[in-house]
């Protein structure tokens, strides 16, 4: 039983998680530079590394799984620390994806599913239904930046083919121990991950450019919809009840913030504009001197 759930399936998606992680860290340390990321990515990362990983404290555990457990959240944290030191280089616009429209009905469809099987379990049933939404973040942001990186490319590659592995595995254990093994949670959010992950790997397949806009496919639009309209839903209940919006994004873009990002473009143009027009000037002045 234990050969067949240390497969090769899972071990190779834990190592390229690891090794996805460890890219991301290192691209985004070693540039001093968090363009192409997402911090709200990293935010829903770490709740569930924390809310997965809590049995550390009352169980215990292997080598092997200490060491991931505890790597994924100090890299995780590390990455939040890097937006804290370098947040001049993030593009908050493109980062717009509404969180709280993840957390909250997750954190209630978990409590719905496991009410009553104590709070490890509830926080383990929260963590399998959020980790499949986490990467949405990070394909909003890829979809809305005018530039990525390709280290933030790679970085979703290696996260999204380790759940696709993951899915490989549960395929696997289902075909040796056939109704003995059901994770229903796990199997319906790897395959709503591998849906989303499979799309922005054939947008990322017609990209002609290395660097510069990746643009949304068919579906990438479809979500990019989704998050304008959570947006603005956000923006009316906000905005009605307590007069602001909440601070840091954490309800993604409203119209007011559309509004200051098309004048903000508007001063830019003009800028440019002028730029040119200086330009223009003074290379009639320099041929009407000679």
């Amino acid at each position: 039983m234990a050969d067949v759930g240390w497969n090769v399936f899972r071990l190779t998606g834990d190592a390229l998680h690891f090794a996805g992680m460890i890219l991301g860290l290192t691209a985004v340390w070693g540039a001093r530079s968090v363009e192409g990321f997402s911090r709200k990515t990293q935010v829903l990362y770490q709740v569930v590394y924390v809310t997965r990983y809590i049995d550390i404290f009352f169980e215990q555990q292997g080598a092997y799984l200490m060491f991931f457990k505890v790597s994924f959240n100090l890299i995780t944290a590390l990455m939040l620390a890097g937006f804290a030191q370098m947040q001049d280089t993030h593009l908050a616009s493109a980062d717009s994806c509404n969180i709280l429209a993840i957390l909250l009905p997750t954190a209630v469809l978990a409590l719905m599913s496991s009410t009553g099987l104590g709070l490890r379990e509830e926080l383990w049933a929260y963590s399998e239904y959020l980790e499949p939404l986490a990467l949405v973040p990070q394909y909003i942001m890829c979809y809305r930046a005018p530039r990525v990186r390709p280290a933030a490319v790679l970085y979703v590659l290696c996260l999204g083919g380790y759940r696709c592995l993951y899915v490989c595995n549960w395929i696997y254990k289902r075909s040796k121990w056939h109704q003995a093994y059901h994770d229903y949670i796990s199997w319906s959010g790897g395959l709503l991950e591998c849906i989303l992950f499979c799309d922005f790997v054939f947008r990322i397949s017609q990209r002609r450019e290395v660097i510069g806009e990746i643009g949304a496919s068919s579906l990438g639009r479809i979500l990019l919809s989704i998050d304008n309209s959570a947006g603005r839903f956000s923006e009316k209940i906000e905005m009605g009840t307590i007069g602001r919006r909440l601070p840091f994004g954490l309800s993604g873009s409203g119209l007011e913030d559309e509004v200051r990002a098309k004048r903000q473009w508007d001063v830019s143009d003009k800028l440019v504009d002028e730029e040119s027009c200086q330009l223009l000037t003074l290379s009639g002045d320099m041929d009407t001197g000679f």
